[in-house]
């Protein structure tokens, strides 16, 4: 059983380590990026959204969170109240539940919301002539729901790191 324990840790390691440094440099580099790029941001945008890109983080998210609720189970003697109860056991616990809050974001906010601009920047760029103040206010504020999205799941996972850090420790 030793060996599951360890691989499961090195999945829940290696996968969480991409999934936080492809949201943080999705908020730190691309987003900016996409955004100053204008009309042809949105091109981007469809180009990862095509290729994948959501979905791939969000089932990167969901191996590293199911990962952690196996890792929990171990190391609390499934769930244990005794443990669970611990300092240690609450840290994990926040971390945890900041992770599922953060994937849930990615899944029920973050995705929509970009496939949403997608359609939005594909049908301006169908359009003849430059894309309408109707079209540029909807994408407006498709972007922000997004970058706001973004910027939320990383802060959770953020959490979930610094806990995940600290809980075995306190």
């Amino acid at each position: 059983m030793e060996w599951v324990h360890l691989t499961m840790r090195a999945v829940h390691v290696l996968l969480g380590s991409f999934w936080v440094g492809t949201v943080l440099f999705a908020i730190l580099y691309l987003d900016p990026a996409i955004r100053e790029a204008g009309p042809d941001g949105g091109r981007v945008m469809g180009i990862l959204l095509r290729r994948g890109y959501l979905r791939t983080i969000l089932l990167v998210g969901a191996v590293v969170v199911l990962s952690g609720i196996y890792l929990l189970w171990a190391i609390s003697g499934g769930f244990a109240e005794a443990f669970m109860g611990s300092r240690s056991g609450v840290l994990l616990s926040i971390g945890g539940l900041a992770g599922v809050l953060a994937l849930l974001v990615g899944a029920h906010v973050s995705l929509p919301t970009a496939r949403k601009l997608g359609e939005a920047a594909r049908h301006a760029a169908e359009s003849e002539g430059p894309p309408s103040q109707e079209d540029q206010d909807e994408m407006a504020r498709l972007r922000r729901r997004l970058t706001r999205a973004l910027r939320g799941a990383g802060l959770l996972l953020l959490v979930a790191i610094l806990t995940m850090a600290l809980g075995p420790h306190v």
